[in-house]
């Protein structure tokens, strides 16, 4: 067994499951603050290594350590990548300086010596560098230089050292990331190397599985869902003759005042729009952050909370009396719709967030239990009713949809006032992100804006998302319409799906704006440069890290690939989970790894709280994502960008005026350009503004 120290970094699983696959060996993952310096020394005795991960920060700061230099005088063999790497070399002597020229997910030739820690490796061989800081020449004398990377200019960078003496070894790029090479062969060689001083120093490993059992318990996470699969599905259905667009259903439904929830598909690669048709008997479910252990609750026209330990049980144990077998073709055919937003996530300091802007809690999740259904499929041209309870609920849709009507849209929205963002405000954070990203506290951040519109109180949400949805068709469009906020969609960007066999994340990093004269062979050329590269892939390692915490088997099925969408050209990824021989489904996976990365940076952890601090508002739907659950436990949430939303009691409401939101940003790297990253914002922002045109 081999123990992993991990300083709150986005890919320490990814390494945990390198070194697993390359060597066999179990590892036990726990940061660097998690057990007390003397009580991990009775532990030492388990493991035959201990590997220290990368991180944020700086090695001679103890906030960001923990007990890394304590390790540094205890005899067991030791590996130490990155962070780790410089916190090695800091504990004999060496000086860490920023790097002229910051490397945050670029791709380098790294040359070594032959050393056996470096056996097999070809002598020149490509790694993924992660780091603003390095170790500067000359080495401390008890070290000796395993391996080097050469500058553009000609510099060389140390990345990799060993102890003269002791079984401690070091690297400062990063073996686990998806574009490294060699990085099985370096674990392994590790793990050899940690056998033969163990043995050469009698130094026995022991086993002792109550030890094992006390430290699992401070660094498990339990499975939220335990569904119930001995209930029948009762599924009523009908296959209806329409040619019409889910659009035009829903206007039929608006004129008809009938509520509706919309998931549209309105371009690809989007298969199926989803109409959920909620009643008075449906479930709905409020959580705020503002009283974290209560959830509202509706259901037959009355309201009421209960006390709950985290929305995550609350839901996992609401849906497990539901969830049956997959058996039907559909996507949704009943269960959960609706939205998180950026604040439920992981990291976020709610304590330090400004007063809400509003007279009541703010939601941060809104959800209803729908049983009844159209469900549209965009490829075949089908249309299908269907419905939980019984037949006679499929007839009244029907005769509801009976009536001949056509949708009309107004050509554009009026609106009162739009305040864009401060650009003078974006530059100085884009510069407060840059002295950040070359300390070493973050590689990526994506910093964000909001802008506000007031829009006449008498413009109904219907009628502001009929425009958006033509003016920028996407592939997870939604139109949510709660009791206290609306959210209108036209996001393209796949967060989560899942079904029982695997999930899917597909993050979109880099935008080329569509124009008469950019062309996809042009956007391609513009998108496949350093800067947005390594924005994609510093989030693809981070996603593989999300997924490698909870299961064995990850896969990254496309890498990089440059999609067009209607309005702009994108940079698109997919990563793959795969559920099989896991006690962990789509619910933990959706629970572990919000907010989702492309709207944060890495690492995760610092990132959220660094763009807290600048940003100060809380983003609030805007980066939370939206979807559903159904009760065939397959589900698909999208991210909430090139979206507006509003909340019904917001302060700056007025009699004649509401407030909507429209969020916008980008992720900032060492690579940015200050004019560069604000004409992309205004790219994303202007994909929704052009409603106002």
């Amino acid at each position: 067994m081999l123990l992993l120290i991990d300083s709150y970094d986005s890919f320490t699983y990814n390494l945990r499951s390198l070194v697993e696959e390359a060597t066999g060996e179990t590892v036990l993952v726990i940061h660097n603050d998690q057990v007390p310096q003397h009580e991990l020394q009775s532990y030492l005795g388990l493991f035959k290594g201990v590997i220290i991960g990368p991180g944020p920060g700086n090695p001679s700061v103890d906030g960001d350590v923990g007990v890394i230099p304590w390790l540094f005088t205890q005899d067991i063999p030791l590996l130490g990548i990155c962070l780790g790497f410089q916190s090695l070399c800091l504990s004999q002597g060496c000086a860490i300086e920023e790097l002229g020229d910051v490397k945050h997910g670029q791709v380098y030739k790294v040359t070594h010596n032959g050393d056996p820690l470096l056996d097999g490796i070809d002598e020149s061989f490509e790694s993924v560098r992660y780091h603003s800081l390095h170790v500067a020449d000359p080495l401390a004398d008890s070290l000796e230089k395993l391996a080097y990377t050469t500058e553009p200019d000609g510099t060389e960078v140390i990345m990799a050292v060993k102890h003269k003496t002791k079984p401690w070894y070091g690297v400062q790029y990063h073996p686990e990331s998806i574009c490294s090479t060699f990085g099985s062969t370096l674990v392994s060689n590790f793990l050899s190397l940690a056998g033969k001083y163990n043995e050469s120093r009698s130094r026995t490993v022991y086993e002792d599985p109550g030890s094992v059992e006390m430290l699992l318990r401070k660094i498990n996470i339990e499975p939220l869902l335990t569904p119930k699969l001995d209930k029948p599905l009762k599924l009523h259905q009908k296959l209806i003759p329409t040619s019409s667009s889910p659009v035009t259903i829903c206007d039929l439904l608006f004129q008809r005042g009938k509520e509706f929830m919309l998931l549209n598909s309105a371009s690809s690669p989007g298969n199926w729009s989803i109409i959920g048709l909620p009643s008075k008997a449906s479930l709905r479910i409020t959580h705020s952050t503002e009283s974290n252990d209560k959830v509202s609750l509706q259901q037959h026209g009355e309201s009421w909370e209960e006390d709950i330990s985290s929305i995550w049980s609350f839901l996992s144990d609401t849906m497990s009396s539901h969830i049956v077998p997959k058996t039907s073709q559909f996507p949704f055919i009943g269960g959960f719709l609706g939205l998180f937003s950026y604040e439920e996530g992981h990291f976020v300091q709610l304590e330090k967030l400004p007063r809400v802007t509003s007279s009541s809690n703010v939601p941060d999740t809104k959800l209803v239990f729908i049983e009844e259904c159209i469900l549209m499929n965009n490829s075949t041209g089908e249309t299908f009713i269907t419905s939980l309870n019984s037949a006679e609920h499929i007839q009244e849709i029907e005769e509801l949809l009976n009536f001949p009507t056509q949708a009309t849209h107004l050509d554009e929205i009026h609106a009162e006032y739009i305040n864009k963002p401060d650009k003078a405000n974006y530059l100085s954070n884009f510069n407060k992100c840059q002295q950040l990203l070359r300390s070493g506290d973050s590689y990526e951040l994506c910093l964000t804006v909001p802008t506000e519109i007031g829009i006449p109180a008498n413009i109904h949400p219907w009628e502001i998302y009929k425009v958006l949805t033509v003016k920028n068709p996407s592939p997870y469009s939604a139109y949510f319409n709660f009791d206290d906020c609306v959210l209108l969609s036209s996001s393209p960007e796949r967060f989560l799906s899942w079904d029982n066999e695997t999930c899917e994340l597909r993050p979109i990093k880099g935008t080329v704006k569509k124009t008469v004269d950019m062309t996809y062979e042009r956007a391609k050329s513009i998108l496949n440069t350093p800067k947005e590269l390594g924005e994609n892939l510093m989030i693809v390692d981070l996603i593989r890290h999300d997924l490698y915490q909870l299961l064995k088997k990850v896969s990254v099925t496309k890498l990089m690939s440059v999609e067009e969408y209607s309005t702009v050209y994108q940079l698109v990824s997919v990563i793959q989970g795969h559920f099989k021989g896991s006690a962990y489904s789509g619910i933990d996976i959706l629970s572990q790894s919000l907010p989702p990365g492309s709207m944060t940076g890495a690492p995760k952890k610092r990132s959220v709280e660094i763009l807290q601090e600048l940003e100060v508002l809380r983003r609030g739907l805007y980066s939370g994502v939206c979807g559903y659950w159904s009760i065939e436990n397959n589900a698909d949430w999208s991210v909430i960008i090139r979206s507006m939303f509003h909340y019904k009691d917001d302060l700056k409401n007025t009699r004649d005026t509401n407030l909507w939101k429209i969020g916008a940003g980008g992720a900032i790297t060492v690579l940015s350009d200050p004019e560069g990253e604000w004409e992309e914002m205004l790219t994303k922002l202007d994909s929704v503004l052009r409603i106002f045109q």
